[in-house]
Protein backbone atom coordinates (compact mmCIF):
# COMPACT_ATOMS: atom_id res chain seq x y z
CA UNK A 1 0.00 0.00 0.00
CA UNK A 2 1.91 3.21 -1.11
CA UNK A 3 0.89 6.86 0.39
CA UNK A 4 2.00 9.49 -1.15
CA UNK A 5 5.59 10.83 -0.79
CA UNK A 6 4.38 14.69 -0.03
CA UNK A 7 3.65 13.37 3.72
CA UNK A 8 6.40 11.14 4.14
CA UNK A 9 8.57 14.51 3.34
CA UNK A 10 6.59 16.63 5.26
CA UNK A 11 6.96 13.58 8.04
CA UNK A 12 10.99 13.32 7.58
CA UNK A 13 11.08 17.09 8.66
CA UNK A 14 9.58 16.76 11.24
CA UNK A 15 12.84 16.71 13.22
CA UNK A 16 15.80 14.94 14.40
CA UNK A 17 15.14 14.03 18.15
CA UNK A 18 11.59 12.81 16.93
CA UNK A 19 13.30 10.11 14.24
CA UNK A 20 15.61 9.28 16.76
CA UNK A 21 12.51 8.52 19.26
CA UNK A 22 10.52 6.79 16.30
CA UNK A 23 13.57 4.83 15.69
CA UNK A 24 14.01 4.10 19.57
CA UNK A 25 11.20 1.22 20.81
CA UNK A 26 11.18 2.67 23.72
CA UNK A 27 10.64 5.71 22.93
CA UNK A 28 7.53 4.54 21.01
CA UNK A 29 6.32 2.88 24.41
CA UNK A 30 6.23 6.48 26.23
CA UNK A 31 4.11 8.35 23.13
CA UNK A 32 0.43 9.13 23.86
CA UNK A 33 -1.77 6.56 23.23
CA UNK A 34 -4.24 7.00 19.78
CA UNK A 35 -7.64 6.63 18.86
CA UNK A 36 -7.98 3.46 17.15
CA UNK A 37 -9.34 3.10 13.52
CA UNK A 38 -13.23 2.07 13.86
CA UNK A 39 -13.72 -1.65 13.84
CA UNK A 40 -16.79 -3.57 12.91
CA UNK A 41 -17.38 -6.60 14.28
CA UNK A 42 -17.19 -10.31 12.60
CA UNK A 43 -20.33 -12.20 12.09
CA UNK A 44 -20.56 -16.11 11.77
CA UNK A 45 -19.62 -19.31 13.08
CA UNK A 46 -16.65 -19.56 15.05
CA UNK A 47 -15.47 -22.51 12.28
CA UNK A 48 -16.07 -20.12 9.24
CA UNK A 49 -14.05 -17.54 10.73
CA UNK A 50 -11.34 -19.63 11.31
CA UNK A 51 -11.77 -20.63 7.47
CA UNK A 52 -11.82 -17.04 6.35
CA UNK A 53 -8.80 -16.60 8.69
CA UNK A 54 -6.71 -18.95 6.60
CA UNK A 55 -7.88 -17.85 3.17
CA UNK A 56 -6.89 -14.21 4.18
CA UNK A 57 -3.37 -15.08 5.56
CA UNK A 58 -2.94 -17.56 2.52
CA UNK A 59 -3.52 -14.77 0.51
CA UNK A 60 -0.90 -12.34 2.38
CA UNK A 61 1.83 -14.95 2.17
CA UNK A 62 0.76 -15.54 -1.39
CA UNK A 63 1.11 -11.46 -1.87
CA UNK A 64 4.40 -11.38 -0.14
CA UNK A 65 6.26 -13.42 -3.02
CA UNK A 66 6.87 -16.62 -3.66
CA UNK A 67 9.95 -16.65 -1.17
CA UNK A 68 8.42 -15.07 2.01
CA UNK A 69 8.36 -18.45 4.01
CA UNK A 70 11.68 -18.83 3.17
CA UNK A 71 12.76 -15.42 4.96
CA UNK A 72 14.73 -15.58 7.17
CA UNK A 73 16.89 -12.40 7.61
CA UNK A 74 16.38 -8.66 6.94
CA UNK A 75 19.30 -6.22 6.94
CA UNK A 76 17.98 -2.26 5.60
CA UNK A 77 19.98 0.54 5.07
CA UNK A 78 17.96 3.75 5.66
CA UNK A 79 17.72 6.91 5.60
CA UNK A 80 15.64 10.17 6.74
CA UNK A 81 15.73 14.41 5.71
CA UNK A 82 15.22 16.30 8.47
CA UNK A 83 15.48 20.32 8.74
CA UNK A 84 19.05 19.51 10.22
CA UNK A 85 19.94 17.83 7.32
CA UNK A 86 20.32 13.84 6.47
CA UNK A 87 20.30 10.87 9.04
CA UNK A 88 21.71 7.64 8.28
CA UNK A 89 20.57 4.75 9.73
CA UNK A 90 20.47 0.48 9.64
CA UNK A 91 18.42 -2.42 10.98
CA UNK A 92 19.15 -5.94 11.47
CA UNK A 93 16.45 -8.69 12.47
CA UNK A 94 15.85 -12.05 11.79
CA UNK A 95 13.36 -14.76 12.45
CA UNK A 96 14.56 -15.60 15.85
CA UNK A 97 14.38 -12.32 17.49
CA UNK A 98 17.61 -10.99 17.39
CA UNK A 99 16.97 -7.10 16.21
CA UNK A 100 19.97 -4.42 16.10
CA UNK A 101 18.54 -0.57 15.13
CA UNK A 102 21.20 1.86 14.65
CA UNK A 103 20.81 6.01 13.21
CA UNK A 104 23.75 8.44 12.69
CA UNK A 105 22.99 11.24 15.21
CA UNK A 106 25.29 14.41 15.54
CA UNK A 107 27.80 13.46 17.68
CA UNK A 108 27.01 9.47 18.59
CA UNK A 109 25.92 6.43 16.62
CA UNK A 110 22.38 5.22 18.81
CA UNK A 111 21.51 1.80 19.12
CA UNK A 112 18.75 -0.06 19.91
CA UNK A 113 19.74 -4.38 20.28
CA UNK A 114 17.97 -7.64 21.38
CA UNK A 115 19.82 -10.47 21.24
CA UNK A 116 21.31 -13.33 23.30
CA UNK A 117 23.05 -11.66 26.19
CA UNK A 118 19.56 -9.44 26.08
CA UNK A 119 18.16 -6.35 25.31
CA UNK A 120 19.89 -2.91 25.92
CA UNK A 121 20.14 0.42 24.32
CA UNK A 122 22.87 2.84 23.77
CA UNK A 123 22.00 6.68 23.70
CA UNK A 124 23.70 9.85 22.57
CA UNK A 125 25.49 10.35 26.00
CA UNK A 126 27.27 7.21 25.41
CA UNK A 127 25.70 5.26 28.77
CA UNK A 128 24.33 2.03 28.22
CA UNK A 129 21.19 1.35 29.81
CA UNK A 130 19.77 -2.40 29.53
CA UNK A 131 15.88 -2.82 28.32
CA UNK A 132 14.50 -5.90 30.43
CA UNK A 133 11.37 -5.83 28.06
CA UNK A 134 13.37 -5.73 24.62
CA UNK A 135 14.09 -9.23 23.89
CA UNK A 136 10.04 -9.95 24.03
CA UNK A 137 9.23 -6.71 22.21
CA UNK A 138 12.00 -7.47 19.57
CA UNK A 139 10.57 -11.73 19.46
CA UNK A 140 6.89 -10.71 18.74
CA UNK A 141 8.17 -7.72 16.37
CA UNK A 142 9.98 -10.68 14.67
CA UNK A 143 7.08 -13.11 13.95
CA UNK A 144 4.49 -10.17 12.89
CA UNK A 145 6.89 -9.27 10.46
CA UNK A 146 8.18 -13.00 9.65
CA UNK A 147 4.39 -13.93 8.82
CA UNK A 148 4.89 -16.37 11.88
CA UNK A 149 2.65 -14.41 14.18
CA UNK A 150 -0.23 -14.10 11.87
CA UNK A 151 -0.53 -18.35 11.88
CA UNK A 152 -0.36 -19.04 15.37
CA UNK A 153 2.89 -19.85 16.13
CA UNK A 154 5.71 -18.13 18.15
CA UNK A 155 2.76 -18.55 21.28
CA UNK A 156 1.06 -16.05 19.40
CA UNK A 157 -3.06 -16.06 18.79
CA UNK A 158 -4.11 -14.70 15.50
CA UNK A 159 -8.01 -14.03 14.81
CA UNK A 160 -10.03 -11.40 12.76
CA UNK A 161 -11.14 -7.92 14.20
CA UNK A 162 -13.76 -6.82 12.00
CA UNK A 163 -12.77 -4.33 9.21
CA UNK A 164 -10.76 -1.09 9.66
CA UNK A 165 -10.96 2.16 7.62
CA UNK A 166 -7.71 4.27 7.35
CA UNK A 167 -6.16 5.45 4.03
CA UNK A 168 -9.78 6.06 2.57
CA UNK A 169 -9.71 2.27 2.36
CA UNK A 170 -11.58 -0.54 4.47
CA UNK A 171 -9.20 -3.13 5.11
CA UNK A 172 -9.92 -6.62 7.50
CA UNK A 173 -8.04 -6.31 10.77
CA UNK A 174 -5.96 -9.73 11.65
CA UNK A 175 -5.91 -9.40 15.01
CA UNK A 176 -2.55 -11.03 17.06
CA UNK A 177 -1.94 -11.26 21.00
CA UNK A 178 0.72 -13.04 23.18
CA UNK A 179 -1.23 -14.07 26.21
CA UNK A 180 -1.72 -10.23 27.99
CA UNK A 181 -2.72 -6.62 27.22
CA UNK A 182 -0.83 -5.91 24.12
CA UNK A 183 -2.21 -6.42 21.15
CA UNK A 184 -0.59 -6.35 17.33
CA UNK A 185 -3.24 -5.50 14.29
CA UNK A 186 -2.29 -6.31 10.58
CA UNK A 187 -4.54 -4.60 8.37
CA UNK A 188 -5.18 -6.57 5.11
CA UNK A 189 -6.63 -5.82 1.49
CA UNK A 190 -9.38 -8.92 1.74
CA UNK A 191 -9.44 -9.18 -1.98
CA UNK A 192 -5.38 -9.27 -2.92
CA UNK A 193 -3.99 -9.89 0.51
CA UNK A 194 -2.08 -6.52 0.33
CA UNK A 195 -0.36 -5.38 3.79
CA UNK A 196 -1.72 -1.84 4.71
CA UNK A 197 -0.24 -1.14 8.25
CA UNK A 198 0.46 -2.75 11.35
CA UNK A 199 -1.35 -0.97 14.55
CA UNK A 200 0.74 -1.93 17.61
CA UNK A 201 -0.65 -1.50 21.22
CA UNK A 202 2.34 -2.27 23.89
CA UNK A 203 1.88 -1.26 27.49
CA UNK A 204 -1.23 0.85 26.41
CA UNK A 205 0.48 2.72 24.10
CA UNK A 206 -0.39 3.05 20.51
CA UNK A 207 1.64 3.45 17.21
CA UNK A 208 0.16 2.74 13.52
CA UNK A 209 3.11 1.93 11.31
CA UNK A 210 2.23 2.28 7.38
CA UNK A 211 3.92 1.15 4.66
CA UNK A 212 4.57 1.95 1.07
CA UNK A 213 6.61 1.54 -2.21
CA UNK A 214 6.57 -2.28 -2.12
CA UNK A 215 9.27 -3.87 -4.42
CA UNK A 216 9.98 -7.38 -5.07
CA UNK A 217 13.71 -8.41 -3.65
CA UNK A 218 14.83 -11.75 -4.14
CA UNK A 219 11.06 -13.29 -4.35
CA UNK A 220 10.29 -11.48 -1.28
CA UNK A 221 7.86 -8.36 -1.44
CA UNK A 222 9.54 -6.19 0.93
CA UNK A 223 8.33 -2.02 1.69
CA UNK A 224 11.15 0.38 1.24
CA UNK A 225 9.36 3.90 2.95
CA UNK A 226 7.56 3.42 6.42
CA UNK A 227 5.07 5.84 7.80
CA UNK A 228 5.03 6.17 11.77
CA UNK A 229 1.82 7.90 14.13
CA UNK A 230 2.62 7.48 17.66
CA UNK A 231 1.04 11.28 18.62
CA UNK A 232 2.97 12.77 15.25
CA UNK A 233 4.11 11.50 12.63
CA UNK A 234 7.61 10.13 11.02
CA UNK A 235 8.64 9.00 7.61
CA UNK A 236 11.54 7.40 6.15
CA UNK A 237 13.23 5.07 3.38
CA UNK A 238 15.32 1.83 2.72
CA UNK A 239 17.93 2.84 0.37
CA UNK A 240 18.64 -0.98 0.43
CA UNK A 241 17.17 -4.23 1.26
CA UNK A 242 19.12 -7.05 1.80
CA UNK A 243 17.50 -10.44 2.75
CA UNK A 244 18.73 -13.76 4.18
CA UNK A 245 22.19 -12.51 4.53
CA UNK A 246 24.22 -14.30 7.56
CA UNK A 247 24.71 -12.06 10.30
CA UNK A 248 27.44 -11.31 12.35
CA UNK A 249 26.42 -12.62 16.27
CA UNK A 250 29.01 -9.37 17.01
CA UNK A 251 26.31 -7.08 16.12
CA UNK A 252 24.21 -8.24 18.89
CA UNK A 253 26.15 -8.84 21.66
CA UNK A 254 26.32 -6.47 24.51
CA UNK A 255 29.44 -4.53 25.08
CA UNK A 256 31.71 -4.59 27.75
CA UNK A 257 30.96 -1.86 30.34
CA UNK A 258 33.14 0.90 30.67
Amino acid sequence: MSFSARRVRRAASAATVLLVAALLAAALALAPALAAAQIAPDAGTPGQAAYDLRQLVAKYVAWRGPAFDELQTVHERLYVDTQAGRRSGALWMDRQGRLRREIDGDDARLLEVAGPDGAWRLGADGRLEDDPAGVERARRYAALQFGDALRGRDGARAALAGTADLEDRTWTVIRVSFGDADVYDALVDPATGGLCCYRITEGGAQRTELFGDWRLVDGVRMPFTRLVRAGYDMGFRAAAVELNRDLDPALFAKPAEK
